[in-house]
This record gives C-alpha cells, structure tokens and sequence, in this order.
C-alpha cells in the first residue's frame, strides 16, 4: 500500500522560513538544554516503547569523547563530534527479522533535519563514517541501520525475511524509529527528512522513493543498484568471460594498457572533454573495437592481449544477453573504467564471488552454485521470480513521492566500473516516458548529474568530490555539495542548475584543489571551450545526444 499523505508546506517549515535558516548549517538552530538535561534526555530514551523494537542501548556522549567502530570494527576515537545521544535497538518487522539500527541526536543545535543514510554491499554492518559524522557536525539528526544483514549477507540464506529486509523494509523501518525517538527528545517531529546514499544506498534510496513516498523530503541518490538481480548476473558474466575461460584473466597492467587506448581513440577532446583528460567525458559513442589496442604474436606479454583477452573483453564490454533472444539483461561495464577502482582487477579475484553472488546462493545453495553453469535464459527466470519482487527498484511510478512534493538529485560515475552509468540514463529516460515524454516535467523533481572520471560512488581520475566528503569551508556550498543543493531545492525551491565537482591533492579535502569542473543535469554534459583545463570556468554545460545504446529488455526491468 502506498502511503500518498501531504503536509502542507507552509505549515512544516514557515518558522524557519521567517528565520532565514540555511542549507546545511541552520543560522537560527533549535536552542536545547544543556549536557546535563540532554543526558538526562538521552537516559529516558531507554523506556521508550515502540511495536516490533527492542531498545539495547541510549548512551549519551560528550563532545570529543566519540568511540566508534572504523571499517575493520576496531573502535577509534572520533573527537570532532559534538556532544549526541547514541541510540541503539533492533526492529524485527516479522519473524525473522533483525534489523540493527543506530541514531544519532545531537545534544544541542540541532537543525530541525532527519538524514537517513545508506550501505554499501549486501550490508551486514552499521555504516557509520561519513556521511553520519559530518553530518551529526552540521546539526542534522542521523541514523544508519545494518539492512538486517549482519553479521554479514552471506549468513542470510534460507531466511527470505531479512532477504526482504535488504530488498526494501530496513530503512523504512529505521525511520518510522527515528522519527519516534525525535519527537521524544526534542519534543517535535523533524521539520523536513532526507536520505542519502550510493551503490546499495541508491538502491535504498529509490526503494524509498517508489514504496515509503511519505518517508522523505528530499534524496539524493547515487550510482544505484536499482536493478539487483541482474547487476549480479553481469557480474556473474564478467566473471565466466574472464576467469572461467581459460587464458582470459587480465593484469592491472594489460587494463592499463586498454585504458590508454580507449582515451587515445575515444577521449583527448574528442568527447567533450580536455586534450589532456586521462578520462572520458561522454563514453556512450566509444566501442572497444575502436580502441587499438596491441595484439599477442609471441605469447602472453604485458604489452599487448591475447587472443583469449581480446575475446574476454569483447564479451565484457558486449554486456550480459539471453543467449537464446537476445534480449539485453543489463548494461556492460562502462567503458574507460578499466583503470578505476574497484574494476576489472577486482572483479577477477577470487574473493568477488563471496562478496557479489549471494543472490545465486540464496536460490541455488552456496554449495551447488557454479557461475560457469549459470543459464542466462532459463536461470535468469527462476531467480527473477524468487528475487526481483523484493530486491528491484525499477519502477519509474513515482507520483506518489511527487505529489508528497519529493525531490531526487541523482549522480553517477562516467568511469564507474561497478555499476554501469548506462543503467541510471536507461532509468531516467523510462521515467521521461513514463511521463508523457515531458523532460521539464521530470526535471521538475528529478535531476541526473554524470559526473566524468569519477569511479564508483568516490575517487577516480576526475573531479568527483560533491561532498562526499566536505571539504573544510564548504559546509554550506550549494554548488560543491550536493545534500546542500538537495536541502535549497527542497526547502528553498532553488533548482540545482548545476554542481560543481571538485578533485583534490591525493583526494584529501585537507590538502589545495588539483582540479574543477562545472557538472550538468542530464541532458547536458561538461563541455571545453578552452582555457585552463582545471578551472571550471573553461568549460560550459552542452546538451548532447540522450538516451543509451545498452537500455535493458522490458521483460528485465521486473
């Protein structure tokens, strides 16, 4: 059932209107006691009743005194924290169920926001670095939940409830907990909620928009993995075309090699872009069979691909296809990602498959699965008609969201070599089409901004930072940060015209800009017109041709 209720506007936020509150960092915040009485606010959290949660623990931490688990689970102190309650519980909407979640209040100044945040992966852990952090900095009440995967996705099999949990319920669950614990605290529901997340996180992100449409205010999405099911075959795909097949596999140095082809053939200015771009700017009309890439005479060398590599990449750069219709079952791998992290390299470890093929193992078994004897015909079938229903975002109904008056900045990689950038064009086009063909109508509430040289969610050769991770100084920059932009487009009605990528020394926002480029809502794309190549201001946006050579088959948009 779709949740359609419409506050009115005037009414949520007119206090803050009349105070002028900003993007990101409120002028007039929401004054709040002092430590004590938050303490003592935060201690009263842990008697809080709520269906189908269990509270296990309300903490409240002084600033500078943060613990917080890094990547490996090892707690690190984190002592740019401002003073928060830390409230952990557990939702299990059926039986089953597991969802771990936590949330962070700040014990003062808080902005009157609710920031939802995303995973990445199949989850299994709580995420809570950037964004959580310097988000908690910025006033915004945060919170972060493990999907219900923990202790990891692999542990999930023969559960089809957490399989749900992942799919589509965890965050809608995590927010109808935030919002209850936030009018408990601080007296009030938030003024306006947002989610921000990439990869797993788009995926969560576009979940929300077209099942919970009443969840959020504002989302920003990034490099999603709407189409679950199927980015998992193209990697099962990838996988048989460069492992499975003999002679095939590929070094970093061989992809190197293909990459300076491709910019060679493709790229240098021929694209849009800079004569010194080791990056594509617009990818979509360069083919690998452009790329002059040198051919093996005398055996397996680094300089040059084999028969066997020549034909596995072949393969990659063709996509996943029914090999019985031909019908496309999702895009291939961006070409000019070759040397973007975590690509093709990755892709070929012997890890790859415990990380990326638990899908396959939830339907076939762990124990019986074997990539190379996957049927893309009838096999893609069975697992659509176990999965696709609970893991897919591919709708493009979202009028319901729409008319909550919701807002989507949407960005993606053009070197991203994980999650194709064609499957974002193919989405957003369909939902064009979904509206009549009406461009302006879906700008109106939807804005896709491809973003050249950046990988996967982060990094890469480009200028890729729009504040993933907020430079110092920035923290209500409208045009470098993209919740900002998000937050003004929402609250505001400033309608994000453009962004501006930034690209740093060694990619750390402490150290001088290398780099910057203006970055252009779909269609347009950045486009040279001469000057210093790592000023923004040497280029303009353009439109360019729309649409993508490698839209998936309506019968794999389930």
């Amino acid at each position: 059932m779709r949740l359609t209720c419409t506050l009115p506007r005037t009414a949520r936020w007119a206090i803050a209107v009349l105070l002028g509150v900003v993007a990101s960092s409120a002028t007039a915040r929401t004054t709040h006691p002092g430590n004590a009485s938050g303490a003592a606010k935060c201690d009263a959290m842990r008697s809080l009743r709520l269906d189908g949660a269990t509270i296990t623990s309300a903490v409240f931490t002084q600033a500078g005194k943060a613990i917080l688990p890094d990547r490996e689970g090892k707690a690190v102190p984190a002592p740019q924290l401002p003073a928060f309650c830390r409230i952990n519980l557990t939702m299990r909407p059926e039986s089953g169920s597991a969802i771990g979640v936590e949330l962070w209040l700040p014990a003062a100044g808080w902005n009157g926001r609710f920031l939802a945040t995303g995973n990445g992966g199949g989850g299994g852990r709580l995420s809570l670095g950037n964004p959580m952090m310097q988000n908690l900095k910025r006033g915004f009440a945060v919170a972060n939940s493990d999907l219900g995967t923990a202790p990891n996705v692999l542990t999930t099999m023969g559960q089809p409830a957490r399989w749900r949990d992942f799919g589509h319920r965890a965050n809608h669950e995590m927010t109808r907990a935030a919002r209850r614990f936030i009018k408990a605290f601080y007296g009030r529901l938030p003024q306006y909620s947002y989610f921000m997340g990439c990869s797993t996180g788009g995926q969560q992100a576009l979940v929300n928009a077209q099942l919970y449409p009443a969840d959020y205010d504002g989302i920003l999405v990034g490099a999603p993995a709407q189409d679950r099911t199927h980015i998992h075959m193209s990697f099962v795909w990838n996988w048989n075309a460069l492992v499975e097949t003999p002679g095939s596999r590929l070094s970093n140095a061989k992809l190197d090699l293909v990459h300076n082809a491709i910019i060679k053939a493709c790229g240098r200015g021929k694209d849009g872009g800079a004569p010194g771009d080791t990056y594509l700017t617009d990818p979509r009309g360069c083919r690998f069979e452009d790329a002059d890439v040198p051919r093996c005479t005398a055996g397996d060398q680094e300089n040059c691909l084999t028969d066997a590599q020549f034909l596995a990449l072949h393969k990659v750069y063709g996509g996943a296809v029914n090999p019985r219709s031909g019908e496309r079952i999702y895009a291939p791998v961006a070409i000019g990602s070759e040397a973007a992290p975590p690509g093709l390299g990755a892709q070929q470890l012997g890890t790859w498959p415990l990380t990326q093929f638990y899908a396959f193992y939830w339907v076939f078994g762990r124990d019986t699965f074997e990539p190379a004897s996957f049927d893309f015909d009838r096999d893609v079938d069975r697992v659509d008609g176990e999965l696709a229903g609970i893991l897919n975002a591919n709708s493009t109904d979202l009028a319901p969201f729409r008319r909550h008056g919701g807002k989507i900045l949407w960005y993606h990689g053009l070197s991203d070599p994980v999650i194709p950038f064609d499957t974002s064009i193919d989405y957003y086009e369909r939902a064009v089409r979904a509206n009549g063909g009406d461009l302006a109508a879906v700008q109106d509430y939807m804005r896709l901004f491809l973003v050249p040289g950046m990988a996967h969610c982060v990094r890469g050769p480009g200028a890729w930072n729009i504040g993933q991770d907020v430079a110092p100084g920035t923290e209500t920059s409208v045009d470098r940060d993209a919740l900002v932009a998000l937050v003004q487009w929402v609250e505001k009605g400033r309608v994000p015209a453009q962004l501006t990528g930034t690209r740093f020394e060694k990619d750390d926002v402490r150290k001088p800009i290398v780099a910057q480029r203006p970055l252009c809502p779909y269609p347009a794309f950045p486009y040279y017109s001469g000057g210093d190549p790592a000023l923004a201001n040497s280029f303009r946006c353009k439109v360019r041709t729309r649409g993508t050579a490698h839209a998936s088959a309506a019968r794999y948009l389930n």
